[in-house]
């Protein structure tokens, strides 16, 4: 379903995205990080996750429907990209704004059809460069224009997108309406505030996929391995949950010693799980079960905004994950 240009460019990420979307689109993320260099990139990507769930026909990269259409011509009601020049009623055009963020707040309280998204990036109008121009040439066979004429999407930060108005945000992204998914553009998932990075599903664009910081630590693959063999492949379930407890206080004693953000561990523990999804496409229920996984990682991270204790949140993934695979 997902055009095959962003099958060369990112394989790994649109096999994931094409295998959730066929299988139970009830299971999209409500929020997503994008990191990378190919920022433009990133904007047609998110353009064509926008366009599948709200066409009307087959999903086909050649689809026509209106919906698609819309799309692509930026013209779509459900489709928001939010910058500091587009989806704003002020003049200025230095940060998102706590009154955008008000707005998406107030624009989520009427029911809607379409699967709504909102595309967070920094955006400039200006003269684009040589390499920019190649870059723009590179998607344009996906057919998605831009808002306007000379309109770059650039990564955020948190000069564009503060503290306060990123906040502000926070209880739409956790909580949002069904069929509506937040996507921000960064080249690195710490130009954004901790809070809503760990409200998001992390992916990094680009032909290898890689993982973040955590997963270079040489005690951390380890652990992620044990972990497959021990939880997921493990039949008896009193051997399950005494490894789960194991495994729990061996990544707590890592993450201390080693100084690892806890973020970027559970980060990098969704990705790894998201590489064995690919290992195992054929295999619908097995894939099935790690979605649900993934979901439970996101939850640990939920519970750590609330200041649980990293050890209590640490146990109650891995005895969760335990009884899932029982």
């Amino acid at each position: 379903m997902i055009n095959k240009l962003f099958y060369t460019k990112f394989p790994f990420v649109s096999k994931y995205f094409d295998t959730l979307i066929e299988n139970d689109t009830e299971r999209f993320p409500q929020s997503i990080v994008l990191e990378g260099l190919d920022i433009i990139g990133q904007y047609a990507f998110s353009m064509e996750l926008a366009r599948i769930l709200n066409c009307k026909e087959t999903g086909g990269e050649d689809c026509n429907c209106i919906n698609c259409q819309w799309i692509k011509d930026i013209k779509h009601p459900s489709v928001n990209i939010v910058s500091p020049i587009n989806y704003k009623d002020d003049t200025s055009k230095t940060v998102i704004s706590i009154n955008q963020a008000k707005k998406i707040t107030s624009s989520l309280r009427e029911t809607s059809d379409y699967h709504r998204f909102f595309i967070f990036c920094n955006a400039k109008i200006k003269q684009r460069s040589g390499k920019e121009q190649n870059l723009i040439k590179e998607y344009e066979p996906c057919g998605f224009n831009f808002p306007e004429e000379g309109w770059m999407p650039l990564p955020l930060n948190t000069k564009v997108f503060k503290s306060e108005a990123s906040n502000s945000l926070l209880k739409s992204i956790e909580e949002p309406p069904q069929k509506t998914t937040f996507i921000f553009l960064t080249q690195n998932k710490e130009d954004l505030i901790s809070t809503i990075v760990s409200r998001s599903n992390v992916f990094k664009l680009g032909k290898t996929d890689g993982l973040n910081r955590a997963f270079c630590n040489q005690n951390v693959q380890p652990l992620f391995n044990k972990y497959f063999q021990e939880i997921i492949r493990q039949t008896q379930y009193d051997t399950k949950i005494q490894s789960a407890v194991e495994l729990a206080a061996e990544a707590e004693n890592i993450i201390k010693t080693d100084e690892i953000d806890i973020f970027d561990f559970l980060n990098d523990f969704q990705e790894y799980i998201l590489s064995i999804i690919k290992e195992n496409l054929a295999n619908r229920q097995f894939c099935t079960g790690l979605e649900t996984h993934i979901r439970l990682i996101q939850k640990a991270k939920n519970r750590l905004n609330t200041s649980m204790n990293s050890k209590i949140v640490l146990e109650s993934l891995f005895l969760e994950t335990a009884e899932l695979w029982t």
